[in-house]
């Protein structure tokens, strides 16, 4: 859930003997460089002021703060235990702490430190839209929204109950209804990224592109710790005025997963723009490369801090005219327009070392159509495990296939294969000596020699449906990602495959089943 905002400092914290202008200027320089992508600045700052103060407290608190939004979730939930040493019956501190824990997959503890401090403090908004969203973390979805509900009813002028409220209409598939709330919460609070940005993702889950583009923008506001940094960049953001007087920087934003599928839209671009360069992840510039004839292509100079990824534009060879984030191609270009962005796919392969790949396994399996597989992937915190089905699930799509099944994962899945083996019997073909993490020509290559994919949102499937294979990817919900005729709108050779009601992996799965028969027999 979107965190419900900073909580206030209790008046206790703010007494001693250090001068309150001295606390208040060094908060908001420790904040500043925060915004900046200089998190660790900001600590400093922030310890020093608490190592010279008579009271610690309120700098210790808003390193909580800091460290929480940057998703350092340890050092926050030590931050907030340090205030609560001192300040035992500390409110503001108890929620943020329950808040943190929940992050970090307690939701059950949180939970109950949030019904403790209930019982002392009634009627707090934030004390109690922290215990829904609590709820909301331990995926007790329709628990969550009747809270909401009632928190709606009691506190009508409060933003962030309708916006969470939203979000757990979305969660439930409730899209049309998810947008009213966040119309609400967005008449109460204009200038909240958050509440833009979820709401994009339901209006995009509607179908209505225009508009869900344009509150796609909010991710790209300097509030969200995730947004990214752009240090050494002196040219205007491009809104899409042509000719330019020079070349257009397309800036690399979010995971690799992304990057691939947010390329789609470059041909678009360089068809109309001519001159441009494009920033991606240094595994990504051979495929870009061959991939996007008149582009030129560099590896990007990142770091993290936090959540929030810091580019660096000073090694650029050239400096642009202009930029603009790839992310934001489909709203400046107002793609796609009619049917997916690339139709096809659009990333090129080296067809001779996708052959031998295809030889190599057809070797394992002959005379049986070869179906990559992918059924996780490197992102282990919890938030994303909903996306992943029990190893169960996959059952029925294994044996009600006539195929054989390649693994695509690029972390390591023996162990995973043989219980695949012991719960039905089919032996997924291993492919553990391909580097298909770092190599990604070689796992461009691999996802070419297929002849379907299917797997969970990841990079994987991205990559294979970029390559023109027939995808089919299988969520236990409707993603954000909108669709053009049942299609990924950036990339049309993939298929979302997700269940009427959220969370049923069967349903899922006989739909990504029906889907595969379709693509390998097409006149069955």
């Amino acid at each position: 859930m979107a965190p419900p905002g900073r909580i206030g400092q209790d008046r206790r914290m703010a007494s001693g003997t250090q001068r309150a202008e001295e606390l208040s200027d060094g908060i908001e320089r420790a904040r500043e460089l925060a915004r900046r992508g200089d998190l660790q600045s900001a600590i400093g700052i922030l310890e020093a002021l608490a190592e010279r103060s008579a009271d610690p407290a309120p700098a210790i608190f808003e390193i909580g703060n800091l460290t929480k939004a940057a998703g350092l979730y340890d050092q926050a939930e030590a931050a907030f235990r340090k205030v609560m040493e001192r300040y035992p019956g500390s409110v503001e501190a108890a929620t943020n702490l329950a808040n943190v824990l929940s992050a970090k997959g307690q939701a059950a503890t949180a939970i109950a430190i949030l019904r403790n401090v209930q019982s002392v403090v009634r009627g707090n908004p934030i004390v109690d839209i922290s215990l829904a969203d609590a709820l909301f973390a331990d995926d007790r979805i329709t628990e969550a929204l009747a809270a909401y509900d009632a928190l709606a009813g009691r506190y009508p002028d409060y933003a962030p109950v309708h916006a969470n409220r939203g979000e757990a209409l979305a969660r439930l598939g409730r899209h049309a209804e998810a947008i009213a709330a966040l119309d609400q919460a967005a008449a109460l609070d204009s200038a909240n990224p958050n509440i833009m940005r979820n709401r994009a993702f339901s209006r995009l889950a509607q179908g209505d592109l225009r508009a869900g583009f344009a509150d796609y923008e909010a991710r790209l506001n300097p509030i969200l710790p995730a947004a990214p940094v752009r240090v050494n960049l002196n040219a205007p953001r491009w809104d899409g005025t042509l000719p330019l007087d020079g070349p257009l920087l397309v800036a690399a934003e979010q995971g690799l997963g992304d990057e691939i599928r947010f390329a789609a839209a470059l041909p678009h671009l360089i068809e109309r723009a001519g001159d441009v360069i494009v920033e991606c992840d240094p595994r990504l510039v051979e495929l870009f490369a061959d991939s996007l004839p008149g582009a030129r292509v560099l590896a990007y100079d990142r770091r993290r801090d936090g959540q929030r990824p810091v580019f660096d534009y000073a090694p650029l060879p050239d400096p642009p005219a202009a930029w603009i984030e790839a992310g934001s191609l489909p709203h400046v270009l107002a793609l796609p327009d009619g049917e997916p962005m690339a139709r096809r796919g659009y990333m090129a392969t080296n067809r001779p070392r996708a052959s031998l790949l295809r030889a190599r396994l057809e070797a394992d399996a002959p005379d049986r159509p070869l179906v990559g597989f992918c059924w996780g992937s490197g992102a282990a915190e919890r938030p994303r495990q909903r996306y992943y089905p029990p190893l169960q699930d996959w059952v029925p799509l294994l044996t009600g296939l006539d195929a054989a099944f390649v693994d695509l994962q690029y972390i390591s899945s023996e162990a995973d294969r043989a219980a695949f083996r012991s719960l039905c019997g089919i032996e997924i073909i291993g492919t553990d000596d391909l580097d298909k993490r770092n190599d990604l020509s070689t796992a461009a290559g691999l996802a070419f020699a297929m002849d379907a994919v299917v797997g969970v949102s990841s990079s994987v499937t991205a990559m294979a449906a970029a390559v023109g294979t027939p995808t089919v990817e299988v969520t236990p919900e409707r993603t954000w990602v909108p669709l053009v005729d049942g299609r990924d709108a950036w990339l049309g050779p993939l298929v979302a495959a997700y269940p009427d009601a959220p969370g049923d992996w069967r349903q899922a799965m006989s739909r990504a089943l029906g889907t595969l028969r379709q693509v390998l027999d097409p006149a069955a």
